[in-house]
C-alpha cells in the first residue's frame, strides 16, 4: 500500500484529539464509579439485599391467600428473609474481609464470607420451616403465635445474652492473603458472624415468621435490628418498646 493510500485511510488532523475531549467526560466518569466501587467493595452484597427485598414484596402482591406454604416456598421465603434484614447488619465485617484480602480476591473473600454468614442461617430455618409447615397444615389455626413472638422478641432485646452476642457481631479474625487458606478463613469468618448475628436476632426473626412475613413485620423489625446494630450505645428500652407494641397489636388481631 503506497503512502497516498495510507494517508487517506489515516482519520483527519484534529480528529483524534476532538474524539479524546469527547471521551473525557465518559473516562472521568468510568474512574470515579471505580474509585467508588473500590471504596465500598459491599456494593453487591447490598444489591442482593435490594433483589431479595423486591422478591419478597412482589411475592406478597401475588400470593395466593388459604393455600398453605409448603415446605421449599418456607424455605425460600427464610432465606430471602434473611438475605433483606441481615446482609445490612454485616456491611463493617464485609468490608472488612473485603480490606483484608489481595485486590484480585476481593470478590471471592466477600462471596465465602457470605456463604459462611448464611450457614448458621440455613440450618435453623430447615427447623423453622419444618414448624411452619406443621402450623400451615394444623386444624386450628393458631394466629395469636405472633403476638407471643413479638412479646418473646421485647424480652430477648434487653437480656444481657443478646447484648454480648451484639458486641461479637463486631469482632474480627486474622484473613490469609491468598490459597485455600484464605478461602477458609473467610468461611470460619462468615460462619462466626453469623452464629453471634443468629443468637442476637433470631427472635426478631421468628416473629416475623410467626406472622407470616408480612411486610409491616419485616420493615419494622429491620429498622429495629439497624438501630440495634449501627447506633452506638441504643437505649433498650426505645428499642423495646416497639416490639412489645406489635407484640400487643398481632396479639389483638390474633384473638379477634
Amino acid at each position: 500500500m503506497n503512502a497516498a493510500r495510507i494517508a487517506s485511510l489515516a482519520p483527519p488532523r484534529g480528529a483524534t484529539g476532538a474524539r479524546s475531549v469527547a471521551l473525557a467526560p465518559w473516562r472521568a466518569s468510568a474512574a470515579a464509579v471505580r474509585q467508588l466501587l473500590w471504596r465500598y467493595p459491599e456494593w453487591w452484597s447490598l444489591a442482593v439485599c435490594a433483589a431479595a427485598w423486591v422478591v419478597l414484596v412482589v411475592g406478597m402482591s401475588v400470593e395466593h391467600h388459604g393455600q398453605a406454604a409448603t415446605f421449599a416456598q418456607e424455605m425460600v421465603t427464610w432465606l430471602l428473609m434473611v438475605l433483606a434484614m441481615m446482609l445490612p447488619l454485616v456491611v463493617f465485617p464485609i468490608r472488612a474481609t473485603a480490606a483484608r484480602s489481595l485486590w484480585p480476591r476481593r470478590d471471592r473473600a466477600i462471596g465465602g464470607f457470605l456463604i459462611g454468614y448464611l450457614g448458621p442461617w440455613l440450618v435453623v430455618g430447615v427447623g423453622v420451616g419444618v414448624a411452619l409447615f406443621q402450623l400451615d397444615h394444623w386444624s386450628q389455626p393458631l394466629p395469636w403465635l405472633g403476638g407471643i413472638g413479638f412479646a418473646t422478641a421485647a424480652v430477648w432485646q434487653i437480656s444481657p445474652v443478646r447484648l454480648r452476642a451484639v458486641r461479637a457481631c463486631h469482632r474480627t479474625v486474622p484473613l490469609a492473603p491468598h490459597g485455600w487458606r484464605a478461602d477458609r478463613d473467610c468461611l470460619r469468618f462468615g460462619w462466626q458472624t453469623g452464629c453471634q448475628c443468629l443468637i442476637s436476632c433470631w427472635a426478631l426473626m421468628a416473629a416475623c415468621a410467626l406472622v407470616g412475613h408480612t411486610l409491616a413485620a419485616l420493615v419494622c423489625t429491620g429498622a429495629i435490628g439497624v438501630l440495634d446494630r449501627y447506633v452506638v450505645r441504643p437505649r433498650q428500652r426505645t428499642l423495646f418498646a416497639p416490639l412489645l407494641g406489635m407484640a400487643v397489636i398481632y396479639g389483638v388481631l390474633g384473638l379477634q
